[in-house]
């Protein structure tokens, strides 16, 4: 089964193209704003020193607004079946190699952190994803739901604040498992909230054939109250 993976190692023979018509040429020459403006974020791992606070770990790495700028971007990204593959994340800094914890893309001016004020009052929807569904439906459910919060494709779009892909499959807080999360605002909108659930594990789920599979069991957390990250 072809997964929506950009690992060579799953897709070596999957091509995307589009029709080569005239129209679209066209299209593609010009830049294809999205509808918010998003910035990546990558978190480094903590030390166990006392005061080391959550906000010191983020960083904020780009930035992107248009369809062209995402890809130049999610081209050089690593997919989470790479940590399978007993890989980490690293950036190389000053001072050394830095090992990644999370990668996050939240819309611009809005931290990945409970304590935003886009993201106090909100909550998240987290899914815990083992390695023996094997890296070709990691990276799927993981590229779809990027691609549908960029595309504001998952309804309602203005809820959602960004997404974290985090690594616990290694290092002192290991669970075994990626994790992936989506941020929204307004928790306390049950009705908005359960719409965006079922779109999101909707389009979580679709296949590259269109057929809409079985999304991973969810969980919903409130950030009304402090927590870990």
């Amino acid at each position: 089964m072809a997964y929506l993976s950009f690992n060579e190692s799953f897709n070596s023979n999957l091509k995307f193209t589009t029709d080569g018509s005239e129209e679209n040429d066209d299209m593609l020459k010009k830049d294809l704003p999205l509808r918010y403006n998003w910035s990546i974020w990558e978190q480094i791992m903590q030390t166990n020193e006392k005061g080391a606070a959550y906000s010191d770990a983020t960083h904020k790495v780009a930035s992107f607004s248009t369809v062209q700028s995402f890809w130049k971007l999610w081209n050089h990204m690593p997919q989470p079946s790479e940590l399978l593959e007993q890989k980490r994340m690293v950036r190389e800094q000053p001072d050394g190699l830095h090992v990644i914890d999370a990668v996050m893309i939240f819309r611009e001016n809005i931290r990945p952190e409970w304590e935003d004020k886009m993201n106090a009052a909100g909550g998240h929807f987290q899914f815990q994803l083992k390695p023996n569904i094997g890296g070709g439906q990691v990276d799927e459910y993981w590229n779809n739901l990027v691609l549908g919060m960029i595309g504001a494709t998952i309804e309602p779009a203005n809820m959602i604040t960004g997404i974290r892909l985090v690594d616990k499959l290694s290092g002192p807080r290991a669970a075994g498992v990626i994790r992936l999360e989506i941020w929204f605002t307004n928790y306390e909108d049950s009705a908005a909230v359960a719409a965006l659930k079922k779109n999101l594990e909707k389009c979580m789920a679709t296949r590259l054939d269109g057929a809409v599979g079985t999304a991973p069991k969810c969980e919903t957390k409130a950030h009304a109250t402090p927590g870990k990250h």
